[in-house]
């Protein structure tokens, strides 16, 4: 908070800056007379070495100069400059005040909650890939929260792969969020061969040629499950899930229907939130055993009643803060933990703007001596 006292100071500063500036204007404005130079000897000076100093002086008859266009403009020049420089003189001193005060952010958090691990994990089949971009911005609005949890990335089809173990290197799992978001970032439809390589260089682990199936939403949950090491036997665990459920299974290969991998989270003591999202022009429409509605129906039917979790649409605004602020209150609800104030220092953008507005004041003053 900034210090009150210093506060009123610096307003006071500022206001007789701007009062002094409005000052000057108004006596320039009302002169009826010009000034020529007049000369006055400085009394320091040594003789033979004189120094002189033009003083200005009154000249009569001068009041018609102020009607001409180019001294009117140049008169209405100044006064802006005049008050530009008072507002820039205000907000250095404004500016200043705030650092002074000290700006913080408060945030209020349980201990609890960084000895978490969660496992993010994306569905990539065909029918995800227009949406996947809306889901990748959800993940990383999560992890912009996160402070001492480990999560992992594991991306699925018709089998699974791990893309990041679990980890609190945050700056790894920002790149690899982005990395994915661009390999992502095609038409299912219109498919270049550079797009196509590199989504099967980054997601080759997806995809199993022996299983003639995609989106296994069931098996695809189960797997995610297993990413969970040893090391977080003491830990809490969740998944966030991100898929369309619509799974196109003909040979009925999927080891773990959608309840069943459900029901073994729940045996593993795993908390689950669920983003749905949908591509309405998916063109297998004719493989899939439910609707895109019963689809999601279903998702959201097994994870809220089944697994007693979270379910989201991938389209509601802020639906990374909202899995967020439930995961947080949910978890301190189950794991206890007292809660712990963080004060940090935030005077950045602050010092920028002192900085620039100090540049522009003395760039200013320059020009105009000049």
């Amino acid at each position: 908070m900034v210090m009150l006292w210093l506060f009123i100071v610096l307003i006071v500063i500022a206001a007789a800056a701007v009062i002094a500036v409005l000052i000057i204007d108004l006596r320039s404005s009302g002169a009826s007379f010009t000034r020529a130079p007049k000369r006055l000897r400085l009394p320091w000076s040594r003789r033979g070495n004189e120094q002189v100093v033009e003083l200005p002086r009154r000249l009569a008859n001068s009041a018609s100069l102020f009607q001409l266009p180019a001294v009117r403009q140049r008169i209405r020049a100044q006064r802006w400059l005049h008050v530009l420089l008072a507002l820039m003189l205000v907000s250095a001193l404004l500016s200043a005040a705030a650092i002074a005060g000290r700006p913080v952010r408060v945030t209020e958090r349980s201990d609890a909650l960084a000895n978490r691990d969660i496992v993010l994990c994306l569905d990539v089949s065909t029918s995800m890939v227009r949406i996947d971009s809306s889901v990748l911005t959800t993940f990383s609005e999560i992890l912009e929260d996160f402070d001492g949890e480990r999560v992992g990335i594991v991306a699925w089809n018709s089998t699974a792969q791990t893309i990041v173990p679990l980890t609190d290197d945050y700056e790894l799992l920002r790149d690899q969020l982005t990395e994915l978001g661009e390999v992502l970032d095609i038409d299912p439809q219109n498919v270049t061969f550079k797009q196509q390589r590199d989504y099967e260089r980054t997601f080759g682990g997806t995809i199993n040629n022996s299983i003639n199936g995609s989106s296994l939403a069931g098996d695809g949950l189960a797997s995610c499950a297993q990413a969970f090491d040893n090391q977080g036997l003491d830990r809490s665990r969740s998944i966030i899930l991100a898929t369309d459920n619509q799974v196109i299974d003909p040979d009925d290969e999927q080891i773990y229907p959608l309840p069943d991998a459900v029901n073994l989270l729940v045996e593993r003591k795993i908390r689950l939130f669920s983003i749905y999202g949908a591509d309405e022009d998916q063109p297998y429409q004719n493989l899939l055993d439910k609707t895109p509605e019963e689809s999601r129906e279903e998702l959201k039917t097994v994870t809220e009643e089944q697994g007693k979790g979270r379910f989201y649409d991938v389209e509601d605004s802020g639906t990374g803060g909202q899995i967020v602020k439930e995961l947080e209150k949910t978890e301190v609800s189950a794991l206890g933990g007292r809660k712990q104030t963080r004060r940090t220092d935030v005077p950045q953008r602050l010092v920028i703007t002192l900085s620039l507005v100090l540049l522009g004041y003395l760039g200013l003053t320059t020009w105009r001596r000049a």
